[in-house]
């Protein structure tokens, strides 16, 4: 079996839509599928905002897609520049258990840091024991000292004079 990340193409936007709907329905998180697809076109638009990939399985010749990964890109001093979030992290559940994710992670790496990525963070369920050994296993650090928090912000709550 031999595992690859593949860029999509606006022309896969479709597949790419189904497989972030099967994430957000696996983590029961609610989905607008307007605003989803608005942000897809923009990540694929702009590569400077992150970068997506469809995780690739070849088995004996036949080419699957098993699922998908996400990044964004952001910028910290404590990192020293460019650090990668990883938004989404989705295999479909019979590719799962098989080292997928354990052959993706390197490959993820060398990927971001030719961006010129220092560090790369994610978000994992407290409750998905699993999830979190595995990311701990390949040397990802809980950091207990925080808590990440977030405020969704409405374009009507932005102050229209920024430059004051």
């Amino acid at each position: 079996m031999k595992i690859s990340l593949v860029a999509p193409s606006l022309s896969s936007m479709d597949m790419l839509l189904k497989l972030v709907g099967e994430l957000f329905e696996y983590e029961v998180l609610p989905q607008k599928k307007e605003q989803t697809q608005h942000a897809i076109q923009q990540l694929l638009n702009n590569p400077e905002l992150g970068q997506a990939w469809f995780i690739e399985v070849d088995v004996d010749g036949e080419k699957f897609i098993a699922g998908h990964i996400i990044i964004s890109f952001s910028f910290s001093l404590e990192h020293g520049g460019r650090i990668g979030l990883i938004d989404q992290f989705y295999l479909k559940p019979e590719w799962r258990q098989q080292g997928i994710g354990t052959e993706l992670i390197p490959q993820v790496e060398q990927h971001v840091a030719s961006a010129g990525v220092n560090a790369l963070s994610l978000e994992v369920n407290i409750g998905n024991s699993g999830a979190r050994k595995f990311y701990e296993k390949h040397g990802f650090v809980p950091r207990r000292q925080f808590c990440m928090m977030t405020k969704v912000i409405k374009p009507a709550e932005i102050p229209l004079n920024l430059a004051s």
